[in-house]
């Protein structure tokens, strides 16, 4: 998606993580139908939609003192997004899951209720190819996709340099993309699903 860059972005994102609620108010609108057709690829649900976009810039305010550090809140704001819709899922019970489908396929085509479907499959074979990690690249998988924790973040906690959080990230990457190509239903959605990954290494 071609979109216009913000030429005073890094300054919007310094007054962000000074409390400037004005600055935050400009983000929010400039990235809000983005980060909506984002999540709208994978919850189709207009309610959950619009909750999950909402969530997704509380969790900005709430972390806002990382956004002085952020050099790309494009990257930063996918990871973000990402991480909130791997959450949703992962809450889901079977029940809630099964109920939220039907709902979902009285207001929308089959088509996104499929990807939805197809979605959440994904995920869980995700999962399973992270449990098949070493404990060390688990863990530190876990620590950029959960808690959305920094390469510094990460090596800072861990007592290991940024070079090997990243080649960490990027074997354990590498390993349940491949994972995920060997076991999952071929389909436009999981390469989409696979673009996930990408950016956890950067």
């Amino acid at each position: 998606m071609s979109i216009e860059f913000i030429h005073n972005e890094k300054e919007l994102l310094h007054r962000v993580a000074q409390d400037d609620r004005e600055a935050f108010r400009q983000l929010y609108g400039y990235y809000y139908k983005i980060v909506q057709q984002y999540v709208r690829l994978f919850v189709p649900s207009r309610d959950n939609l619009e909750e999950l976009t909402q969530d997704i810039f509380i969790k900005m305010w709430e972390k806002r003192q990382r956004l002085a550090t952020v050099d790309s809140f494009k990257d930063y704001i996918f990871i973000v997004s990402r991480n909130t819709v791997f959450n949703y899922f992962r809450s889901l019970k079977v029940q809630q899951q099964t109920r939220e489908l039907d709902e979902g396929m009285e207001s929308t085509s089959a088509h996104h209720s499929e990807h939805a479907v197809l979605y959440k499959q994904y995920y869980h074979i995700a999962a399973e190819g992270m449990d098949k990690l070493t404990p060390r690249r688990r863990e530190i998988l876990k620590m950029r996709i959960e808690q959305g924790f920094t390469l510094d973040e990460i090596a800072g906690k861990l007592g290991i340099s940024r070079a090997a959080v990243k080649k960490q990230l990027y074997e354990a990457t590498a390993f349940v993309r491949q994972y995920l190509i060997d076991h999952a239903q071929i389909s436009m959605v999981l390469f989409v699903f696979l673009s996930l990954f990408d950016v956890l290494s950067i």
